[in-house]
């Protein structure tokens, strides 16, 4: 089975052609540098760069694949969760499309996406997913984006939602520490760069909800421990002659370099070790077959090893997409999630009313 899909969540625009599970061409533009510059994603911005260069990245992934849009069995769109006016050029591509070339269309869950990339296989990567299947019961982790989210799989697309974070997500703690420690937008991987030369011991942050029996994570709380730490580090927010109070990413300038390295250390040592507590609390209550994970914030490695470590010490299964371009978002994962949507539901999977689909910027699991 043959698919084009599109994914338009954020800042990406992303076009995947799929035959079952093997992914033949994934293709995107990809805004970072600018809104990197920018300080962080603009939505108007982004759907801009959606509707200009869909058309050329299309174009792109079919020359690639080899083949044309007449030649797809299907059109997949992802229709939430995501930046409301970012999902709304896929979606209406997806349409035009559809209507154009006479073929169903199916309606993606980003966040099952990022599950589903698991079992994604890549032509020009032999080895990736080509034994993967999933087992079940399984947990599933997605730690992507705004997302901070703990699944129990029963089966195959059914899921139960078993633990959440109750403010910000793991990813957005880091986007936001990286922020005031002067390391821009996204800060995730000068986070684990940084803390490659610092002293995970050096400041005891907190791990909220450590000790309460739920699946729930908070990292505002830990997010402000570190503001705290900082703040304390540089004599509160404070003013020099001609200058009005400093502007929160403005704070690192007063740290000396090892004081930011232990820092970084610190604070991913304390969100690393909040994620494992509760993850090893359902895994020794659930006893899944499975561990996997979906989303960006797997390309830590420290949480790899430490989430590895458990899965070693359970004696269960763990897998997350490889190679790591599938973590982040994507399209290939929303043609994979959409061909085990056709196989599952069968009929069920096609949006028969193209004029009902519309985004859900909340959609959850």
């Amino acid at each position: 089975m043959k698919i084009l899909a599109i994914d338009t969540s954020c800042d990406d625009t992303s076009i995947a052609i799929s035959e079952d599970r093997k992914i033949l061409a994934n293709e995107f533009w990809s805004k970072l540098k600018l809104h990197s510059e920018l300080g962080g994603v603009v939505p108007i911005e982004a759907k801009r760069q959606h509707e200009e260069f869909l058309p050329l990245v299309i174009e792109k992934a079919i020359e690639n694949a080899g083949l044309e849009i007449e030649d797809m069995d299907a059109i997949a769109v992802t229709y939430g969760p995501g930046l409301a006016i970012a999902l709304e050029p896929g979606i209406e591509k997806a349409k035009e499309l559809a209507k154009k070339y006479h073929k169903p269309l199916i309606a993606v869950n980003h966040m099952i996406g990022h599950i589903y990339a698991n079992l994604a296989q890549d032509m020009e990567e032999k080895s990736l997913s080509l034994t993967v299947e999933f087992e079940f019961p399984a947990l599933a982790l997605t730690i992507s984006g705004g997302h901070t989210d703990l699944y129990l799989m029963e089966d195959h697309l059914k899921f139960h939602h078993i633990g959440q974070t109750l403010d910000d997500s793991i990813g957005e703690a880091f986007d936001k520490v990286g922020r005031t420690l002067g390391f821009g937008f996204p800060a995730g991987g000068a986070i684990e760069k940084s803390a490659l030369l610092g002293d995970e011991n050096a400041f005891k942050f907190p791990r909220p909800l450590a000790n309460t029996n739920d699946y729930n994570w908070s990292y505002s709380v830990l997010k402000t421990a570190v503001l705290y730490q900082i703040k304390k580090l540089t004599g509160e927010y404070h003013s020099k002659p001609g200058k009005g109070a400093y502007k929160l990413e403005d704070l690192a300038s007063d740290l000396s370099d090892q004081q930011i390295n232990d820092i970084a250390a610190s604070f991913q040592r304390a969100a690393v070790d909040s994620l494992i507590i509760k993850i090893r609390k359902a895994v020794g209550k659930i006893k899944p077959k499975m561990l996997i994970i979906g989303g960006g914030v797997i390309a830590n490695t420290l949480l790899r090893t430490e989430l590895e470590k458990l899965a070693e010490e359970f004696e269960i299964k763990i897998t997350y997409p490889q190679p790591m371009w599938l973590c982040t978002d994507n399209a290939a994962m929303i043609a994979i999630t959409a061909y085990y949507m056709t196989q599952i539901l069968e009929d069920k999977a096609y949006h028969n009313d193209l004029e009902t689909l519309d985004r859900v910027p909340n959609l959850e699991i």
